[in-house]
């Protein structure tokens, strides 16, 4: 850090002799293995200085911003393992692994462009999805919770829109669901998100799906039970006009947001169900057309 605006004009060593609050910083690392208290200043010099450059995301935001960055980060990571001839592994749906990270910077772009982040072009796949995505989170964790209401597309082959705090679970579970996609082509092991953000997942697709069933509404309500890390119970209206439970259905959580993500075949997805079976059917059936493919 040797940018003579940090510095008023003065060189670093010049700065260093004038500044008590640099000299103590200096002081510390000149002293391994002893336990010194720092000067009471410099904590809130280094907090006011990390605040002038990007200002902290509130709770609410962060409560979506976190999770998306743990999965683009995990994505990341993963991505910079591959070797080349593991880019052209064969994906459903998207040819290769190539062709699925296009798909989702293409999704991602969705949320980016509302919230400003301009297109990314003339780079490789991995750059512009990771400057994409890295650009998007700077943009979120910089806005206000009241930005979170404003309704935006889902990506999905369902048009549908909803809040912006719901497009970023969005873009939480479908970077986790197209990781995994990746892991399984490359022959690595699943890796499920935390069980907070499997609740989440999980919350956010169950609010899809009265929108997700076909046929005329049934005046009923469906309560589903998540068993296993990130699990829960919701009951959920399938009409404004829903007046009684018409069917309990049970399954481990993780294995409900990999139905979600049309990752699991709903003829062979593992529930209990008390109540009408052919709802249950129709419920399960439902939840596995809210993907992102």
């Amino acid at each position: 850090m040797t940018e003579s605006y940090l510095y008023n004009g003065q060189s670093p060593d010049d700065h260093v002799a004038a500044c008590p609050d640099c000299g103590a910083a200096i002081a510390l690392l000149d002293q391994p293995g002893a336990a010194v208290e720092p000067p009471p200043t410099l904590r809130e010099a280094v907090l006011s200085m990390a605040r002038r450059r990007r200002s902290p995301a509130v709770m609410g935001v962060a409560s979506v911003a976190v999770p998306y960055a743990e999965q683009v980060a995990l994505m990341d990571d993963l991505l910079a393992e591959l070797s080349a001839p593991q880019w052209e592994a064969p994906i459903a749906k998207h040819g290769t692994v190539r062709g699925l990270v296009e798909h989702l910077a293409a999704n991602d772009a969705t949320v980016a462009g509302f919230m400003g982040v301009p297109g990314k072009s003339g780079m490789p796949v991995h750059r512009r999805w990771r400057e994409q995505a890295g650009s998007l989170l700077e943009r979120v964790s910089g806005s206000s919770e009241v930005l979170l209401g404003v309704e935006v597309a889902l990506a999905g082959a369902r048009p549908a829109r909803a809040p912006l705090r719901q497009a970023l679970v969005q873009r939480t579970f479908e970077t986790w669901t197209h990781a995994d996609d990746i892991r399984a082509a490359t022959h690595r092991s699943q890796a499920p998100p935390r069980p907070e953000h499997v609740h989440m997942i999980a919350e956010f697709g169950l609010a899809l799906l009265p929108r997700a069933m076909k046929g005329p509404r049934r005046h009923v309500s469906a309560t589903v039970v998540l068993t296993g890390p990130g699990g829960g119970t919701w009951t959920i209206p399938l009409s404004p006009a829903s007046d009684h439970v018409g069917v309990l259905l049970s399954a481990d959580a993780v294995d409900f947001c990999r139905l979600l993500a049309g990752r699991w075949p709903p003829d062979s997805f593992p529930y209990a169900a008390e109540g009408d079976p052919v709802l249950a059917r129709d419920v399960i059936s439902a939840a596995a057309t809210l993907g992102c493919d």
